[in-house]
């Protein structure tokens, strides 16, 4: 007996989206995000001073950091990587958590130096970053 097309397309389909969202958990990785992060962390120390928005490849890659988070644990792991790279001393705090605001995206955290990346959720973040001046 053969199977049918429409049981093959059914397998094919139903591997993918077994294997899909695991490869795109393994594509959280914070050396990729630190070094892809580098013009709005350029931007948030010293280059708001000489533009009032951030800079394009900034809020580029702000956008696909929303677009990494399929699920919660992907967006814990990508808050925590953000997180890392607000520690740097010379960040304007103020500055920093209008980032995603002036980029138009809303990440499901601030880009803060404090935030508690394991307390995020779409409830009691998704606004936080808008501008209320």
């Amino acid at each position: 007996m053969r199977p049918s097309s429409f049981s093959l397309v059914v397998i094919l389909i139903i591997s993918f989206l077994l294997s899909w969202p695991s490869s795109l958990n393994a594509a959280v990785n914070c050396n990729a995000i630190a070094k892809s992060f580098k013009p709005c962390m350029d931007w948030v120390t010293t280059g708001h001073k000489k533009a009032a928005v951030p800079p394009k490849a900034c809020c580029n890659e702000m956008h696909k950091l929303n677009n990494m988070g399929i699920d919660y644990d992907a967006e814990i792991a990508i808050c925590e990587c953000v997180k890392s790279e607000m520690q740097d001393p010379s960040i304007d705090k103020k500055v920093a958590d209008k980032l995603t605001w002036r980029c138009g995206v809303l990440l499901s955290f601030p880009t803060v130096p404090k935030v508690n990346c394991s307390e995020i959720n779409a409830t009691n973040t998704r606004g936080m970053n808008q501008d209320t001046n």
